[in-house]
């Protein structure tokens, strides 16, 4: 309590003020003054103690919440600093990725000016172009994103479908089969963006990863798990692989990971309190569980 914090702090003070009030009337009554009057001198001496020590409680109160009030306040802009900071850092690695990963489409379309024209290769350097420059702008959206949300009843397995719409081409040209389980479907409320945005990094990874078999998406009530048969992924990564920027070995060794999907995935179904989780066996493939 603020009073016994005060009376600690000030204990030497009202020591002083009980001895000055119970030696003046003792020196008094030495010098023969009369016992009424010795005892009136303490208890003056003990009246003014009491209304100065509760003048100087009252300013002490009021210093003492001024000075918790700023701690306070610096503690949050210190927080806020550190954050920021922490974002800016996390931009930069995402910058410096991101450029590193928009070389690579970019190659390929300017050797394919210097050579033969390959239209369907040209269309897909063109997609992914179009795809790292839209997660470099949702990503700069979702770290700025605090509540902004739009809440809605989203079917699952509709969100599922469009997603492997925009990519059949892929699943055409490396003859992958896409299998959907929904039975039922998965009525989720959620921000149907931000959702979908999540889900289609997990998909564009299974895609990636995944040379020959293909791609299941089994969806029940509270969850989705995407399975591929796809080159799978080393115990020692799996812990590592939401962070941003970390590829794992296969990533690199297959040098088409940036480490910005699976990162803004779990970043965006944060925020939107899912849990993702993923299991995977190297050479025969890996599971991502979406789970409220």
């Amino acid at each position: 309590m603020p009073l016994f914090k005060y009376l600690k702090a000030q204990y030497a003070l009202i020591i002083t003020f009980c001895l000055v009030a119970l030696f003046l009337p003792l020196s008094l009554l030495l010098w023969h003054v009369p016992l009424f009057a010795a005892i009136n001198s303490g208890t003056t001496v003990g009246l003014l103690a009491l209304i100065y020590l509760s003048w100087h409680f009252l300013t002490w109160r009021k210093q003492e919440r001024f000075t918790d009030k700023l701690l306070e306040e610096n503690h949050q802009l210190s927080t806020q600093l550190s954050e920021q900071i922490k974002n800016e850092q996390a931009f930069n690695d995402i910058i410096r990725v991101w450029s590193h990963q928009m070389k690579v489409p970019m190659t390929a379309i300017d050797m394919m000016t210097q050579t033969k024209l390959d239209g369907q290769e040209l269309q897909n350097q063109l997609f992914y172009l179009n795809y790292y420059l839209n997660l470099l702008l949702e990503y700069q959206r979702i770290i700025n994103l605090s509540s902004d949300f739009r809440f809605e009843e989203v079917s699952v397995k509709s969100s599922a479908v469009k997603i492997i719409k925009k990519y059949r081409t892929f699943f055409i040209q490396k003859g992958l089969t896409i299998t959907i389980h929904a039975d039922p479907d998965w009525q989720l409320i959620t921000d149907r963006r931000w959702f979908e945005l999540a889900l289609e990094q997990v998909i564009n990874n299974a895609i990636k990863y995944t040379k020959t078999g293909g791609i299941t998406i089994d969806i029940q009530t509270g969850q989705i798990k995407i399975s591929d048969t796809g080159i799978g992924i080393l115990p020692e990564d799996l812990p590592r692989l939401f962070e941003h920027g970390f590829t794992g070995f296969n990533g690199r060794i297959q040098d088409k990971s940036s480490g910005l999907g699976l990162y803004l995935s779990h970043l965006i179904l944060e925020k939107l309190t899912l849990q993702i989780s993923i299991s995977s066996t190297i050479d025969v493939g890996s599971q991502v569980t979406i789970k409220k």
